[in-house]
């Protein structure tokens, strides 16, 4: 296979892929409520590090008039906030040039074929990593936790009381990203009318009569194996996730020294998630992180001052 051939067979696999991303991820925030917000945009080091300035507690008192007492002055303080770089490998993958010779192809289709199927199963993954580290982020603090489970199956009005873990805050949430099982116990239910939104592969919005999204996929975060299952079920506010994804990068080897000639085909990528209300702790979950890691709660710092300005609430059912 010549170079040229390489080249113009790399251009296509990136460009089907990148585009069929950029496209997905456009019609996925659109549909999600905004609760989830993926990207596109390159970032350099293994971290994105955001100042932002940390509400003031207190900050209107009642003063008297007629008084001559000292104030204490309140401080200025800002958080760091943190999110990480997680890096994907896709392939390789690997075919004979007689595979495409005997179905009069050209090998170029292969790139094609691998392209889309890159961009869907890259979509999974940041939906799937996002979820692992809601799940670990939220469940870490108590106090934005309905756990129903020892109860029965998700219920409306169980949901509802996850949302009230927001207090006046509640109205804020935008969107629920959960599992099939619990959309179908919640549908079985009360839900009527409900209209599908998005969809590519596994992942589908849906949305009720009430207008709330749900982000319904079998995300493996989402489940917990047990005697009965349990599952977890996460109420988002606008940009309570974000995700910034980087292109695909790619490279094709051509394999001469076995008996039949081929092709080795390897891509590689990263994205970035970060979660409002906290920040990645660089120290215990470090760079370059692994699943585990991600979906460890104590590697997500909660830095926002009122868990009302975090990422969101969690329902556990059955």
């Amino acid at each position: 296979m010549a170079t040229s051939d390489m080249i113009i067979f790399n251009e296509q696999t990136q460009t089907v892929a990148t585009e069929t991303v950029a496209q997905a991820l456009a019609a996925f925030n659109a549909a999600s409520g905004g609760g989830l917000l993926l990207g596109s945009r390159s970032t350099l080091g293994d971290y994105v590090e955001e100042a932002s300035y940390k509400a003031i507690s207190g900050l209107v008192t009642r003063r008297d008039a007629y008084g001559t007492g000292d104030l204490t002055p309140k401080q200025i303080q800002q958080l760091n906030d943190v999110s990480v770089k997680i890096d994907q490998s896709i392939g390789p993958v690997e075919w004979t040039v007689e595979q495409f010779a005997r179905l009069m192809k050209n090998e170029e289709e292969a790139g094609l074929i691998i392209g889309e199927q890159a961009a869907e199963a890259m979509i999974q993954d940041y939906l799937n990593t996002t979820a692992a580290a809601l799940v670990a982020a939220i469940g870490n603090q108590a106090a934005l936790v309905n756990d129903y489970s020892a109860t029965g199956t998700a219920k409306l009005v169980e949901l509802n009381k996850a949302a009230g873990k927001f207090g006046d805050r509640q109205q804020s949430l935008v969107a629920w990203l959960m599992h099939s099982k619990v959309f179908t116990d919640l549908t079985n239910e009360a839900i009527t009318n409900t209209s599908q939104l998005y969809n590519i592969g596994n992942i589908q919005v849906m949305q009720d009569g009430l207008g709330r999204r749900y982000v319904v996929t079998d995300a493996p975060s989402l489940t917990v194996a047990g005697s009965p299952d349990k599952f977890n079920s996460i109420g988002l506010v606008p940009g309570g996730a974000m995700v910034e994804t980087s292109a695909l990068l790619t490279m094709t080897q051509p394999v001469a020294g076995k008996e039949n000639m081929g092709t080795i085909w390897k891509g590689e990528s990263s994205f970035v998630v970060g979660l409002k209300g906290y920040s990645w702790d660089t120290a215990n979950g470090g760079k370059s992180p692994t699943d585990a890691e991600l979906a460890t709660g104590s590697n997500w710092d909660l830095i926002a001052s009122s868990i009302k300005d975090t990422a969101g609430v969690m329902l556990i059912s059955q």
